[in-house]
């Protein structure tokens, strides 16, 4: 029997499914998609990513953000990080778990539109291609928590038009822009021109990624993660002068006009041209689906189709063998291997974006409609239907290729099927399952018998796996990769994922849930007569039931959180926030007895009320908060800001708030404040219980206190020393008096030993060591910067008589010594003396090793005693160079410009923009000027 043609399905419907979160508005538009293995995700006008299940489709979490509309999605290959790009042209990368989080913002594209975005196979670094032909690298940092320590954002190239798509194969980087393609190697940061002719218009391009050479680059890419990550602008080389090794990359592929194809080496030279205008002289295949209209399919197969002259837009891989590109108006499958046209498709007009996993095409039109299909060989998708008990479309598949079959197939199965085209409607399931049932003998016995070289050289005959799986679909180019080891896992399918649930969950909180499932299902797909694996599969249904169940009911509540605007009245948003208390409360209880779906609930409960909180906070009016005496309203408000908020810092038993290392300034600041001043006459426990829960708001209540009423120093005090926050100590300790300075004395030593001050009870950290006790270097210099030299100088009078062992570290008197010395001379600015304060001061300073020897040489003798040369290249005292900085890498390296080593006899350079170079850097690489205005 010959080989069955390829057909494209559409037996899943997941355009509703997407659209449940914001079905009852009319605000959000999705704007973008991505997928992954196991994840679909959307961005939308509003700025926020909805997070899917590839399989099943569910809807999993909502991830709100605040910079702007998204333009470009784009998941890591390890699914634990998102990129994307805003309407603005802000880069952001977004921590996928363990929780969503913010972790870095590049501006280097803002003002621009960011055309695409693409990641290194290690999930690394994220590559950005603009409208300019600008191209940019963000490199994840491991370090990186809360923005901080985020890797520096690097131009790579300024290309000469947009950017049209980007594909990376370790360690090169493919880029294709309007007008040409380049070839990067960001080991070596060299670029290069493919071939010579230009060109104008959206043409793609991608490495050529199949079975037989995805393991092949293993040895690169080890070789590329052991380098240091220098990245910086790319240098062009001429054709022929690259080092990349051939034969250790898969073949490029670039889209050139006229429907044709180059065939390019990794070294970029073009092999051949492939033509496929005259290949595409063939009728479109019908998207198999249900009630396909036969009629129009016949109408296809006798209509003479011309030669088309397309341009492939885009380039990606389908099923690992084959490329597929889309246009506005058709899909396009093609074997580069054979330069043949596999199959394609017009009944899609308005097609804005496409993606391929596996062997899934998943589409986005301009009037936002989502559709999957799934790419298959014919007596693949028969069986997987007639598997499923669909027996009804099965049959209509069999008559909407029933000429092809009919060639294909040599016997009395096809041609007794084709007998009951008129009486489809009027068939039972069983009638229609034995008129089907020879048929898929045939196919199933045809793909067992089909025979399998593995790379031993073992020819495999009967496999004894069936043709639904759908890897098998593609039995014919894949068998030489299989491996003994290998062979029953190359047949585990996608097709099947619907019935056995993923064995890596999409996220944490459902992953007991789908290994129950898993368990279950695995069972009865292998005894189907068994009873007890009947019975397991009937108690997966009643948990299904229930997420779906909860879900729907959260629409009513997303629902809801839709009609809150900013110029709503008191009365209106009163209504709205009791229904959805009421809803919130009515879904925990009903499905409070569902244990096993607690952390599910618990999850995509919090993550509703989130969505609620920052919906509420910004639409709240100031005024409207000001003048209301609702209790309700404000109660609601003032819970969405603190839990937007809290600052998971570490807690006693008793619930107080220990020390936290970095106080964050809250979201919705004005809010917060406004809460303040409401409660500051009325109610000093929900003031102190707000600022317990989000302890930055200390610094905002003190200074009400001791403007309104005057401060309760005995609670305030506990609970500033308990948290040990620098600024909030140094606006209460110039407030207290006698009796205070000796409860100061025993709290402090309370604190010495390691006890809570509310409580008594012993606090310990992590390593089981007593917490950090108060920084007073940070605390004196907020007072002399408030207060001046001559009042913290009286202030430390009175600290050293109530606490007389307390260590005040020497750089607090010098910091006083010449403070006072600017004061006396009219100058009121503060001198920081503390060896932390170089780093986040406005000026550095550094010292070349050349002239560090010679003072150190110098001072020696004439003090006689050693000297430290670290003291020349940091701190106050300096005897080197003093410069003010815009970053404190160089461009070159992306190294400290206080690298001793890079610093040598020759130090650094600094041009009038503010941007400064080791001078070993720009003799390296020829510069004369700074290279970050070109």
């Amino acid at each position: 029997m010959q080989d069955f043609p390829c057909v494209l399905s559409e037996h899943e419907e997941i355009n509703s499914l997407l659209y449940r979160p914001i079905n009852s508005t009319q605000r959000i538009k999705y704007t973008c998609f991505n997928t992954s293995a196991n994840y679909i995700i959307l961005g939308s006008t509003s700025g926020s990513i909805y997070l899917f299940s590839r399989e099943p489709c569910s809807f999993l979490q909502l991830i709100p953000l605040s910079e702007g509309a998204v333009s470009r999605v784009l998941i890591s290959p390890d699914e634990k990080t998102i990129a994307l790009a805003t309407a603005r042209g802000a880069v952001c990368l977004m921590a996928l778990k363990p929780i969503p989080k913010l972790l870095a913002v590049s501006t280097e594209h803002v003002n621009d539109q960011v055309n695409c975005l693409c990641w290194n196979n290690n999930s690394s670094e994220v590559y950005a291609g603009d409208c300019n032909g600008k191209i940019s690298v963000m490199v994840l940092s491991i370090f990186t928590v809360n923005g901080m320590f985020q890797g520096p954002v690097c131009v790579l190239m300024n290309l000469d038009s947009a950017v049209v798509q980007i594909n990376f194969s370790s360690p090169l980087l493919l880029v294709s822009t309007l007008t040409r393609c380049y070839i990067c190697d960001t080991v070596q940061e060299q670029y290069k021109q493919v071939g010579n002719k230009v060109r104008n218009g959206e043409f793609g391009a991608c490495f050529y990624k199949t079975y037989l050479t995805e393991n092949k680059t293993t040895s690169v890419v080890q070789k590329e993660e052991k380098l240091v990550n220098r990245k910086r602008s790319f240098n062009f080389i001429p054709e022929g002068n690259s080092n990349v090794q051939e034969e250790n990359f898969p073949q490029i592929f670039c889209a050139r006009p006229g429907s044709r194809l180059w065939e390019v080496s990794s070294n970029g030279v073009v092999m051949k041209t492939h033509q496929f205008k005259d290949a595409l002289a063939v009728p479109p295949v019908t998207i198999c689906k249900r009630n396909a209209s036969k009629s129009i399919y016949q109408k296809k197969m006798e209509q003479t189709w011309t030669p088309q002259s397309i341009n492939f837009s885009h380039l990606f891989i389908i099923a690992k063998k084959y490329l597929f590109s889309y246009t506005s108006g058709g899909l396009y499958i093609v074997d580069p291997v054979t330069a043949t046209v596999v199959l394609w498709n017009n009944e899609f007009s308005n097609i804005s974006m496409a993606e391929t996993v596996k062997n899934r095409i998943y589409l986005m039109t301009s009037d936002g409609e989502f559709h999957c299909l799934t790419f298959s060989f014919l007596d693949s998708l028969i069986l997987r239907l007639y598997n499923r008990k669909k027996y009804c479309e099965c049959l209509e598949l069999c008559l909407l290729y029933k000429g092809q079959l009919k060639k294909l197939v040599n016997g009395m199965e096809i041609s007794n099927i084709c007998d009951v085209e008129n009486e489809v409607q009027i068939l039972r399931d069983d009638e229609l399952s034995t008129l089907l049932h020879p048929l898929t003998l045939l196919l199933e016995s045809n793909s067992k018998t089909s025979p399998i070289k593995l790379d031993s050289g073992i020819v495999v005959v009967n496999s004894g796996s069936s043709v639904s799986n759908e890897d098998e679909t593609f039995r014919h180019m894949s068998a030489s990769h299989c491996t003994p080891q290998n062979i029953e896992n190359f047949y585990d399918s996608e097709f099947s994922e619907n019935i056995n649930m993923l064995d890596h969950p999409p996220v944490d909180f459902s992953e007991d849930i789908n290994r129950t499932e898993d368990v279950n299902c695995n069972a009865a797909n292998k005894v189907e007569n068994n009873e007890e694996a009947s019975n397991n599969k009937e108690e997966v249904d009643p948990k299904k039931s229930a997420m779906q169940t909860i879900q729907a009911d959260l629409e009513a509540i997303y629902a809801l959180v839709g009609n809150i605007r900013l110029s709503m009245s008191e009365g209106e948003l009163e209504t709205i926030i009791s229904n959805i208390d009421w809803r919130m409360n009515v879904i925990k209880d009903s499905y409070e007895s569902l244990t096993d779906l607690k952390s599910f609930l618990y999850e995509i409960l919090r993550s509703a009320e989130l969505y609620y909180f920052n919906t509420l906070l910004e639409n709240t009016s100031i005024q409207l908060l000001q003048s209301t005496d609702n209790i309700q309203i404000i109660t609601q408000i003032t819970k969405a800001f603190v839990n937007i908020n809290a600052q998971s810092c570490k807690r006693c038993t008793c619930g107080s708030p220990c020390s936290t290392i970095e106080l964050v300034e809250p979201k919705f600041l004005t809010i917060g404040r406004s809460l303040l001043k409401k409660f500051v006459n009325e109610n000093k426990e929900q003031c102190i219980g707000l600022c317990n829960r989000v302890p930055y708001m200390w610094r905002e209540y003190l200074p009400m206190c001791v403007e309104e009423q005057g401060v309760f120093i005995n609670d305030s005090l506990c609970q500033c020393l308990q948290i040990r926050d620098s600024i909030a100590l140094s606006i209460l300790l110039p407030l207290l008096d006698g009796k205070h300075w000796n409860l100061l004395a025993t709290y402090l030593k309370q604190m010495q030993e390691g006890q809570c001050l509310f409580c008594g009870k012993s606090i310990k950290n992590g390593n089981n060591e007593t917490v950090e006790l108060i920084q007073w270097h940070a605390v004196i210099h907020e007072i002399m910067k408030k207060q001046g030299p001559d009042f913290t100088m009286a202030l430390l009078v009175k600290l050293e008589k109530a606490v007389p062992n307390i260590f005040i570290d020497k750089s607090i008197f010098q910091s006083l010594v010449f403070t006072k010395i600017l004061y006396q001379h009219g100058m009121k600015r503060t001198i920081s003396f503390n060896k932390n304060s170089l780093e986040s001061s406005e000026y550095n300073t550094m010292c070349s090793a050349k002239v560090r020897d010679e003072l150190a040489e110098v001072l020696e003798k004439d003090l006689g005693r050693p000297i430290s040369k670290d003291i020349f290249a940091n701190g106050a005292h300096h005897w080197g160079m003093h410069y003010q900085y815009k970053f404190s890498t160089c461009p070159c390296c992306t190294l400290s410009l206080q690298t001793p080593v890079l610093l040598g006899n020759n130090g650094i350079a600094i041009f009038g923009c503010g941007h400064a170079y080791h001078v070993n850097c720009m003799i390296e690489k020829k510069l004369t000027t700074c290279n970050l205005h070109s």
